[in-house]
């Protein structure tokens, strides 16, 4: 039996990817005035979000990646603790 497949939503990235495109062609650089802001970026709901960066990768991607990054926050969390601690210490070597 093969799992089943998920529902395309080609359809949705290319409408968007078409409005992006035109938004652009819009555009008139030679003027000089500001550029108007960015569209807001759009999320893809098949996308998992890291909890502990917010990123958002795919099934695959995201289950390698959760496991590093907790890693990843586990060492920074303790290395600021212990800059914490020698804050107040004079150094131990002097020229």
């Amino acid at each position: 039996p093969e799992p089943p497949k998920k529902p395309s939503n080609w359809r949705r990235k290319h409408e968007e990817f078409i409005a992006t495109i035109r938004a652009a062609k819009g555009l008139n650089l030679k003027d000089g005035g500001k550029l108007p802001p960015p569209p807001p970026p759009s999320y893809d709901p098949d996308y998992i979000q890291c909890p502990y960066c917010q990123r958002r990768f795919n099934e695959n991607a995201a289950d390698r990646h959760i496991n590093f990054c907790k890693e990843q926050a586990a060492r920074i969390t303790n290395k600021g603790k212990l800059a914490a601690d020698t804050k107040g210490k004079l150094p131990t070597r002097t020229q």
